[in-house]
C-alpha cells in the first residue's frame, strides 16, 4: 500500500514537470508566477497571448474592433470571427438600425439659428483632443477656468438629490435573497435613482395600487444594464411587470435568473449597442408607457440613451423610423466618465455654441 502511494505521488510530480515544461514562460509580476497557458509550439516559449507579434501590419477586426488581426489574414478571419454569428443575428432584428442614435459631428439642423457660431467645418472630436494635448500648462489652466465659469453659469440651479425611498427598505436592511450580491455603495446608488423617480411622481409604490390603474408602475427600459441589479431592486421593491435590459456585452452572474423566477414579471434582454437601437421598433414595447433608467452610462452612452428615448431628437433622415406607439413617462440616468464624451454624440450642441 505504501509503495502504491509513493508511485502515485511520483506520477503526479512527473505530470507536473511535463506541464511545467509546456507552459508559457511569460512572467506575471502581479501574480508572482509564470503564465499558466500552454505554449504555441515546441519552438516558442510563449502562449498566443504573450508571443511577440510579427512585423506584419495589424488592423482592427471590422466585426469586433476590440481585437486586431494581420492584414494578410483578414479575409479568412472575418469568416470565422467569434462575433460573426451574433452580428448576423442582430442585423436581422427589426429594432437594429446602424447608428440611428449616433448624431453627427457638425449637424447644422441641430444647431439651428446658431449656425453662425457653430464649430468650423471638418473639426472632429479627435482634432479637439489633440489641440488640448498640445496646450502649455498656463493655457490649459486658463481653459479649466473657462469651463468652471461656464459650468457655474449654467448649472448653478442643480443640487444634489440623495433619496432613500421607503419602498427600498428590504434591500437597505438586507432582507433579500442571500444569493444576490450586496454592496452597500451600489445599493444606495440604485435606491437613490429610484427614490428620485418616486419623488417626481413617475414611479409608484406597488403597495395598494391596482396594476390595471394608469398609476401602476409602467414598463422599464434599463440602458447599460450590465448584470441588471438596478432592475432587480426595481422589480423587488416596486412590482414592475415588464422590463427591457439593454446591454451590448455578455455578463456572467446576471440578475436574469432571479428575475425570471418572478411569475408576474416579463423580462427581455436586448444585446445591442444603444447607438444602434430603434426603440420604437421593439414590438413588445409598442403602446406601452415606460420609464428609462441607467446607472453609470459611460461617456457618450448618456447622449445615445437620450436620443434613443426622446423622439424629437431624431433628424429628418430618421423620421421614418420614429413612432408614437410608445412614449416615455420618466427618465433617470447616472452619468460617469465624462472625459469619454464626444461632440458627435452630444445632444445639446445649440446650448454649447451659445456659450
Amino acid at each position: 500500500m505504501y509503495s502504491l502511494c509513493v508511485l502515485t505521488q511520483l506520477g503526479k510530480v512527473a505530470a507536473e514537470n511535463i506541464m511545467e515544461e509546456t507552459r508559457c514562460k511569460f512572467w506575471l509580476p502581479k501574480k508572482n508566477r509564470f503564465c499558466s497557458n500552454a505554449r504555441l509550439n515546441d519552438s516558442s516559449l510563449f502562449c498566443g497571448n504573450h508571443n511577440r507579434r510579427t512585423d506584419g501590419q495589424w488592423i482592427p477586426c471590422p466585426i469586433d474592433p476590440s481585437h486586431s488581426v494581420l492584414k494578410e489574414n483578414l479575409d479568412g478571419h472575418v469568416k470565422r470571427c467569434p462575433l460573426l454569428k451574433q452580428v448576423r443575428s442582430l442585423s436581422q432584428q427589426p429594432f437594429y438600425h446602424k447608428g440611428i442614435n449616433a448624431g453627427k459631428e457638425d449637424d447644422e439642423e441641430e444647431l439651428g439659428a446658431v449656425t453662425s457660431t457653430a464649430v468650423e467645418d471638418n473639426v472632429t472630436s479627435e482634432m479637439k483632443r489633440n489641440a488640448v494635448h498640445s496646450m502649455t500648462v498656463p493655457e490649459f489652466c486658463n481653459l479649466i477656468k473657462k469651463i468652471e465659469s461656464v459650468h457655474a453659469l449654467i448649472c448653478n440651479g442643480i443640487c444634489d438629490s440623495f433619496k432613500i425611498p421607503e419602498a427600498c427598505g428590504m434591500w437597505i436592511k438586507r432582507e433579500i435573497d442571500r444569493k444576490l450580491p450586496f454592496q452597500e455603495k451600489h445599493v444606495t446608488q440604485q435606491a437613490s435613482i429610484l427614490g428620485n423617480l418616486e419623488e417626481f411622481g413617475v414611479l409608484k409604490n406597488s403597495v395598494g395600487v391596482n396594476q390595471d390603474d394608469e398609476k401602476a408602475t409602467p414598463a422599464v427600459v434599463e440602458f447599460g444594464a450590465g448584470r441588471g441589479y438596478l432592475t432587480q431592486m426595481l422589480a423587488d421593491c416596486y412590482g414592475t411587470k415588464r422590463v427591457f435590459l439593454v446591454e451590448r456585452k455578455s455578463y456572467k452572474l446576471k440578475a436574469d435568473r432571479s428575475l425570471r423566477q418572478k411569475e408576474s414579471l416579463t423580462i427581455e434582454r436586448l444585446r445591442i449597442d444603444i447607438e444602434d437601437l430603434d426603440l420604437s421598433a421593439v414590438e413588445s414595447l409598442r403602446n406601452v408607457p415606460y420609464l428609462a433608467i441607467g446607472k453609470h452610462l459611460c461617456g457618450p452612452a448618456t447622449d445615445l440613451a437620450l436620443r434613443c428615448c426622446l423622439m424629437e431628437q431624431y433628424t429628418q433622415d430618421n423620421v421614418e423610423h420614429c413612432s408614437s406607439n410608445n412614449y416615455i413617462r420618466g427618465l433617470s440616468i447616472a452619468t460617469c466618465c465624462h472625459h469619454h464624451c464626444q461632440w458627435k454624440h452630444y445632444t445639446s450642441k445649440n446650448i454649447a455654441c451659445l456659450t
